[in-house]
């Protein structure tokens, strides 16, 4: 008996191998994963949304063109822009004050950027550790599990010996 006959899909191509039919899922579980993705994807936008707009303080009353920190160029095209209805004087003023530097500017919390660092780290490591688990799921579906002594397949032994002409 050739080893053929005993492992129908070996490498030679005699034998028939049934076709490869990986699992599928079902439309419920396709349903909920879209659902968890979009309710994500919404609090995610809503919490930046409303965080953002709580974060504004809008000025009472915002300081006239003339009082602001420009340069008499930037002061000409501000007074257009205000002239032609692009733009309102509470808005420039917002993005003039905006603009300005200061120490305090872009602070950093240092908690928050470790906390942030761990969070991602986490999240990373999960992901690693879930797809690593169903490649080998899917390798082992494909192909079988692996031998328990952690050595090489016979099938490509014996037909690594036929290809190179010894004898196993």
């Amino acid at each position: 008996m050739t080893d053929d006959a005993v492992n129908p899909a070996s490498p030679t191509g005699t034998g028939t191998a049934p076709a490869y039919r990986p699992p599928q899922q079902a439309v419920r579980g396709q349903l909920l994963d879209a659902v968890v993705v979009l309710v994500l994807i919404f609090v995610t936008l809503f919490a930046t949304t409303y965080l953002t707009e709580a974060a504004e303080t809008p000025s009472a009353d915002p300081r006239p063109l003339a009082e602001l920190p420009l340069t008499p160029g930037e002061r000409v095209q501000y007074q257009k822009m205000i002239d032609s209805g692009t733009a309102d004087l509470p808005t420039i003023a917002a993005a003039v004050e905006a603009n300005q530097a200061s120490a305090d500017k872009y602070d950093i919390d240092v908690l928050a950027l470790i906390g942030t660092a761990l969070l991602l780290a986490v999240y990373l490591g999960f992901v690693y550790r879930t797809s690593f688990r169903e490649y080998r799921e899917v390798i082992e579906e494909k192909f079988g599990p692996r031998p328990p002594d952690g050595g090489s397949d016979t099938v490509s032994d014996t037909v690594s010996d036929r290809d190179t002409g010894r004898t196993p």
